[in-house]
């Protein structure tokens, strides 16, 4: 699947260590793994989400009981129009006990706006992500992995409606079981998924090479040295540590577009397809004997 953006290429699923993951590669041939949240990780969170909506809702009932004097107000307002217009006993389905049932189908409409709200604005806020995804480390994100929009989390977070049916999230959870990336009928509908925020594994270490180590056939000057830049040398070390995690035809694509652009920053001449490993860590060797 390609992604309109640019900046996404291929996606799949795969099965990686017992687990689902979407893999996203780019057009720099970087495989992304986004592991796809299981229901439960996704119950936890709802249940964190749960009980700062629940604190929001009874901070809002309170607000209501206070507003009990200008209900009544209204209501007298009412029950005098009524009466005007029926001249009848209708006026007597606006009476003070009545009261209670106007700030209960008012408390219910709020509990509606406060959970839609929390998670709409929290996602657009966050990127994807409310309070208690953020403690258990989900986030959601588009089918593709590029972040949500309003359209999407609105979508998603409407249907809620639908996957809470008929009590405690059944829908939501039975869609999440049967689907094959974890996803409820709001996923489905807005092409969102729940990822987990894995923390990446730290980086392999450079060997520790030498100034004058490598290659014995290239050899840079101080002036080529300087050339290169922050961006440069970064990219000469991320080059150098991915190429034992890349496929035989991605490393040599990799190897070729590094080189060149090291080449070229530099004003070294063109290096043959074999050598352009070496040519990079003699370039790594000269970079840290410049340093030190």
């Amino acid at each position: 699947m390609a992604s309109g953006s640019g900046i996404i290429g291929m996606l799949h699923d795969e099965t990686i260590g017992g687990e689902l993951r979407q893999v996203v590669r780019s057009p720099e041939q970087v495989s992304l793994h986004l592991a796809v949240a299981g229901p439960t990780s996704r119950m936890l969170a709802y249940a964190i989400d749960y009980v700062v909506i629940l604190a929001v809702q009874a901070v809002a009932l309170v607000l209501i009981l206070l507003s009990t004097p200008l209900l009544s107000r209204l209501e007298g307002l009412l029950r005098k129009l009524a009466s005007e217009l029926e001249k009848g006993n209708t006026a007597g389905l606006l009476t003070g006990d009545h009261t209670f049932l106007v700030m209960m189908g008012l408390f219910l409409l709020l509990q509606l706006v406060i959970e839609w709200g929390y998670f709409i604005g929290s996602e657009m806020l966050t990127g994807g992500r409310s309070l208690g995804k953020g403690l258990v480390g989900l986030r959601v994100v588009r089918d593709g992995g590029l972040p949500i929009s309003l359209r999407e989390s609105a979508v998603r977070n409407l249907l809620r409606m639908v996957d809470i049916l008929p009590s405690s999230y059944a829908v939501g959870l039975v869609a999440m079981v049967m689907s094959s990336e974890g996803k409820r009928l709001g996923d489905l509908a807005a092409g969102t998924i729940v990822v987990r925020l894995d923390r990446p594994e730290k980086a392999a270490p450079l060997p520790d090479t030498e100034a004058g180590e490598g290659s014995p056939s290239f050899r840079f000057d101080r002036a080529q040295i300087e050339r290169l830049g922050t961006a440069e040398r970064a990219l000469l070390r991320q080059t150098l540590r991915r190429l034992d995690t890349l496929a035989p035809p991605q490393r040599a694509e990799v190897l070729e577009r590094s080189a060149e652009v090291l080449r070229q920053r530099i004003g070294y001449e063109p290096v043959e397809a074999a050598e352009r490993e070496a040519f990079l860590r003699a370039l790594l060797a000269a970079v840290r004997g410049r340093r030190g």
